[in-house]
């Protein structure tokens, strides 16, 4: 195995990894930086495993950078460049960077680049900034994705950050407490399965976030109460059965929230007792396209009609949702009320 010791630097590394002669094993400390247990699967700020066909690959981050990076074929360099790019033969390498700046990834679906990465690992020592926006958009072929809770502490965007990262089947619990923004976030992730229960409770924005989700089965009730715009924040969300009562307290749109979620049969009474000012086109076609049962439809006919909101449109059409020949009465007479107040109402009949 080789072990690149150019990349340790005594202010940043300290002497914690000893062999069992008590002897400082160097090749242990610049694998497994800044840990005092073996072994750790950290080998430098970021690792990334790529596949390469015998091309180019350019490293890419975007802001103020400066880094080492060890190629995986006993090629290294510092950079202080944004598009640092390297030429393999075919096969699979792994490229340790390391930077006591920081350094925040940005491939923005620059398929060349992006379609090579296999995994990505980051380190507890990695300093990502504030923004992770587009950071690794478009890595189809990303399986892994490694980062300890604390690293994104402070990052308030991942607008984009995982969109298209359609072969991860897992996704660790990180911190999101700063985050405002997840706009589109794992758009596209089709091959997870289940989510974590991240801490949103200061996201605003939640448009797309999920889109497109396709193999989740559950999804956790997290903290949505400063949120305001959910659109197609579950659209294509196919695998879904149930969903939980989530805070929208403070949603002003929800257009195409649920659209197309083919198995969503289940859903809470009460969800928009309670809103933002509600958009004209709100709920237009919220929830096309699913299989609601009639008391889901009644949940949800109720809980609109109890918000008060006037001149909404709402789609609940298509899918195998309820006819309305099959609503109770309550869910009938919460629509009149709903055509009555101007709503625009669509359904299966």
């Amino acid at each position: 195995m080789y072990y690149n010791r150019n990349l340790i630097t005594a202010a940043k590394h300290k002497v914690t990894s000893v062999d069992r002669s008590g002897i400082f094993d160097l090749q242990a400390q610049a694998v497994f930086k800044g840990q005092n247990i073996w072994p750790n699967p950290i080998a430098a700020d970021f690792v990334y495993t790529i596949s390469s066909s015998g091309a180019a690959f350019t490293l890419r981050s975007t802001g103020a950078v400066d880094y080492t990076v060890d190629w995986g074929d006993g090629n290294n360099e510092s950079s202080t460049s944004s598009t640092l790019s390297h030429t393999y033969t075919a096969g699979d390498y792994t490229i340790l960077v390391n930077s006591d700046n920081t350094y925040r990834p940005y491939f923005n679906n620059v398929s060349a680049d992006v379609d090579q990465i296999t995994s990505v690992a980051i380190s507890g020592e990695a300093d990502l900034g504030t923004n992770l926006g587009d950071a690794w958009r478009g890595a189809d072929n990303m399986t892994s994705f490694v980062c300890p809770f604390d690293v994104t502490s402070g990052v308030t965007s991942f607008y984009i950050a995982w969109r298209d990262c359609s072969s991860l089947t897992s996704f660790p619990l990180i911190d999101t407490g700063s985050g405002t923004s997840f706009v589109s976030a794992w758009n596209g992730c089709s091959g997870l399965s289940s989510f974590p229960m991240i801490d949103t409770s200061s996201g605003t924005s939640f448009n797309n976030a999920w889109h497109h989700c396709s193999g989740l089965s559950s999804f956790p009730m997290i903290d949505t109460s400063s949120g305001t715009r959910f659109d197609s924040s579950w659209n294509g969300c196919s695998g879904l059965s149930s969903f939980p009562q989530i805070d929208t307290s403070s949603g002003t749109g929800f257009f195409r929230g649920w659209y197309h979620c083919s198995g969503l049969s289940s859903f809470p009474a009460n969800m928009f007792d309670t809103t933002g000012t509600l958009v004209a086109n709100a709920f237009k076609s919220a929830w096309s396209g699913c299989a609601l049962t009639a008391q889901s439809i009644e949940n949800i006919l109720v809980s609109l009609d109890t918000n008060g909101a006037s001149n909404i449109s709402l789609g609940i059409e298509g899918g195998t949702n309820a006819a309305k020949t099959t609503w109770s009465t309550a869910a009938n007479t919460a629509y009149t009320n709903l055509i009555n107040k101007g709503w625009t109402i669509s359904f299966n009949a």
